[in-house]
């Protein structure tokens, strides 16, 4: 009997060897509501709710958790909105039993126009790794389109993170499918497509990602964006039945 194994040839970071399942802040809080309060009490929904038994491991705080970089060039979170410090959510996340995520960016600003990680990435992932971070979701706001340019500042998160020694899943965020080629080199999963904040994105992503299916396995997966809830006062939503049509047309594709 011949017995094939065949391994992962994602990026071989020890995470990322199926696709993330969690929740990410941006398309129900945006900028204003980012709060520890707010994001605790997700916490406590998500195991409340049965979630984290299913797979939903992962919390993910996304953009304008951030306010500046102090004199060493580590990122400052927003008192205001943190008022006991990124660190003492992280770990209340944990005791929770799930994964805390965070949101950076390639360039010199994120896309909310806070600090970003360029040319900071060694400080950048220590401070994370230091914090307890599992998860880094890292954009493309105010860098460079050159495709040689984004592959090298996305290579040097990706080796800034390996060398912080704690495993950290690495979420490519670009937004176009050039980077699919590339993204098991380079994350652990890496956008194709434009955000999905309403039906017609979905469509889009959805089209785009049929013809990269060959890029993903094990340890890196083509991201067409986050599943929309059907809240109608969120800032992004869809119907119910669109609700249902995304979830399915994700778990065919094998999204994260």
């Amino acid at each position: 009997m011949l017995c094939l194994f065949v391994g992962p040839v994602g990026l071989d970071n020890g995470v990322g060897l199926r696709p993330a399942m969690g929740y990410n802040t941006w398309n129900d809080l945006r900028c204003e509501g980012v709060t520890a309060d707010a994001i605790d009490a997700i916490a406590v929904a998500m195991v409340e709710l049965g979630l984290a038994k299913l797979g939903y491991a992962y919390l993910n705080v996304d953009d304008c958790w951030a306010t500046a970089t102090d004199p060493s060039g580590e990122l400052v979170a927003d008192p205001a909105a943190f008022p006991d410090g990124l660190p003492a959510l992280v770990e209340s996340v944990h005791a929770r039993g799930l994964r805390f995520g965070l949101y950076g960016d390639r360039g010199w600003k994120t896309c909310a126009f806070r600090p970003g990680s360029g040319g900071l990435e060694p400080a950048h992932a220590a401070q994370f790794a230091r914090w307890g971070v599992d998860y880094l979701k890292y954009d493309s706001c105010w860098a460079s389109n050159d495709h040689d340019a984004a592959f090298e500042q996305y290579g040097a998160m990706r080796d800034a993170l390996n060398a912080s020694g704690r495993p950290v899943l690495y979420s490519l965020c670009g937004w176009n499918a050039w980077y699919a080629p590339r993204g098991a080199e380079l994350a652990n999963s890496w956008r194709i497509a434009a955000d999905c904040d309403e039906w017609a994105n979905v469509y889009v992503a959805v089209r785009t990602n049929e013809a990269l299916g060959q890029h993903a396995a094990p340890g890196g997966f083509n991201d067409p964006d986050m599943l929309l809830g059907s809240d109608p006062t969120a800032p992004a939503h869809l119907t119910p039945r669109q609700v249902q049509a995304q979830f399915s047309l994700w778990a065919v594709m094998a999204a994260p």
